[in-house]
Order: C-alpha cells, then structure tokens, then sequence
C-alpha cells in the first residue's frame, strides 16, 4: 500500500528554517507545499504546518494553521498571553488538530500526570542578554517572559506541557558574545527530582532544527519512547 506523502508548510527562512530546509530532502514521505518569510500574508493548507519563526508567527498564522491540520511552533513564549493561549487551545479542540511545543530539552514535564503537585525551576545562559555578563533576572515565569519574550521558549513549553507557568522560575545569565547557550532544569514532583543540563556549541546545526527534524523521522518510525 502506498501512502500520500504529508503536506508540510514551513515558516521561517533564519538558522532554523535554513538548517530544516537544507536537511528536509533526505527524508521520505514528505513534500513541501510551501516556505514563508516572516512577511506572508496567506498561509497554504498542509497536514503540518511548522513555525521556526517564533513567538510573532504563531500569533499570526497559529488559529489559521490549526484549522488545516497539525501545528509545530518554536514559540512557546507567545503563550504567555492567556487570550492567544485559550484562541489555540479552542482552535485545536475544534478542529481535531493538535499544537506542538519545540522542544523537550527539559526532562520530567511528561512523566508528571495532571494534578499532581510539580515545580520546575530553569538557569538559562544566553549571550546578549545584558550589556555586561552576569545574572539579569531571578524569578517567576511569567515576569521573565514579560521581560525577555524571545528567550523563553524551551521553558515556556516545559512549564505549559508540565507544572503550568505559576509553578515555573527561571534564573537569566547573560554571557559574552559568541559565549555559552546554556539551559539546566530541576524538576520535581512527589517521589522525584529530574535534573536535565544542555550546553549547545557552534558551529553546527541549529541545535532546534535538529529537534524537528529528529521529530519528522520519527513519525514514520513504529517505535516511540515515552511522550515522544
């Protein structure tokens, strides 16, 4: 039997969506309808849609998006916002279709089950955070996103998909241009504590390109491992 292959949109033409277009050919069963700029105004239908370009993007196409099939987003942060937050959580409902968070570089949030008590705390070194190095921030979830809105997606997504924004605090360093992208987390619930410590080093690919396209392979693959 053979399969049509899965329509895939693709926003962003950055590191992300570069890195994701480049690498996209080696894998079967995929064809892309379409790749956007950050100036598109009409959105193609697909069978995926998958936003590499961040938080402004999935304001814009995300309902839209939704209501043609799944949606992939690096743009967590964007959720911050409860209005956009319920707008696609409603849209996924009706449509049957579903919202993807990148990534999991958090470890626990998807071993915790509703309800049960959990509190994530996140250390991100980024560089350019601040004009000088050092801690900029300390504190809740929801402030920091406020406050540095394009540097919070991997926590953003770990606290929505797992102990919800109140229960998340992060701690900012900036570190010198061209220094270390850090994120380590500790997140626990009753019985557990899971430590998870992420360094990623250029050059190479976009460490988040990576992420979707491991993503991609693994949906034609029948073995999956936890929420994955």
């Amino acid at each position: 039997m053979t399969h049509s292959p899965t329509k895939l949109v693709l926003i962003g033409r950055g590191l992300i969506g570069r890195d994701v277009t480049a690498q996209l050919p080696a894998l079967h069963g995929y064809c892309v309808e379409a790749i956007l700029g950050r100036d598109a105004r009409h959105l193609p239908q697909a069978d995926i849609t998958i936003d590499m370009a961040g938080p402004d993007a999935l304001r814009q196409f995300g309902e839209e998006a939704l209501s043609h099939g799944d949606l992939w987003t690096v743009g967590a942060a964007a959720l911050i916002d409860p209005d956009l937050h319920d707008r696609l959580h409603r849209a996924a409902l009706q449509s049957g279709h579903r919202l993807r968070l990148f990534t999991g570089w958090i470890s626990g949030p998807l071993l915790c089950p509703p309800g049960l008590p959990a509190k994530l705390l996140v250390r991100q070194y980024a560089p350019g955070l601040a004009d000088r190095p050092g801690p900029v921030f300390r504190g809740p979830l929801a402030e920091a996103a406020d406050r540095f809105p394009d540097h919070l997606n991997t926590a953003m997504a770990s606290a929505i998909c797992g102990p919800g924004i109140e229960a998340t605090h992060v701690t900012l360093i900036s570190t010198p241009e061209g220094g270390a992208h850090r994120i380590a987390g500790r997140f626990g619930m009753p019985g557990q504590t899971i430590r998870t410590d992420i360094r990623f080093d250029r050059p190479g690919p976009h460490p988040v390109a990576s992420a979707i396209l491991a993503a991609l392979a693994r949906r034609a693959t029948p073995l999956t491992l936890g929420g994955y």
